[in-house]
């Protein structure tokens, strides 16, 4: 600073409450998958394979590749954000999970597609699933 200038003051700075970040969804829930991963298994299957209109032998293999690839990094990012899985853990997950939306046929009302929902700890009724992922609004 130059010799005719003031003496620098300081200014309070009133700090607001730090408001934290909402957890993910069904955050203390532990399951093998992430119910948000449940839910995308079982919708890329049922959106790929569910009205059977897939007849064609040549365009079910590309339609088996398109679940597998669109369900395999959902399923990733889920896990290893939300079910706060380590690496591995989360690709085996993805792959398990895309290896299922990727059979040929719908696994939704099979064995598979039970094991999807109860491993990931899906609820029985869609409402209660709804509101849980609805954030609960504090009084102001």
């Amino acid at each position: 600073m130059s010799k005719g200038s003031p003496e620098p003051r300081t200014i309070p700075v009133d700090i607001l409450p730090h408001k934290s970040a909402s957890p993910p969804p069904f955050a203390g829930l532990r399951t093998f998958y992430h119910p948000a991963s449940g839910v995308v298994i079982l919708g890329i299957d049922l959106l790929v394979f569910g009205p059977e209109i897939v007849s064609d032998f040549l365009l079910t293999p590309i339609m088996c590749a398109v679940a597998f690839c669109t369900t395999f990094p959902l399923v990733w990012v889920i896990q290893a954000k939300w079910a706060k899985d380590s690496a591995s853990s989360a690709f085996g997950k993805a792959f398990l999970g895309a290896f299922f939306a990727g059979l040929p046929f719908s696994i939704a009302g099979t064995f598979l597609g039970t094991a999807v929902l109860v491993l990931s700890g899906l609820p029985r009724h869609p409402a209660e699933a709804f509101r849980k992922l609805i954030p609960k609004q504090e009084p102001k």
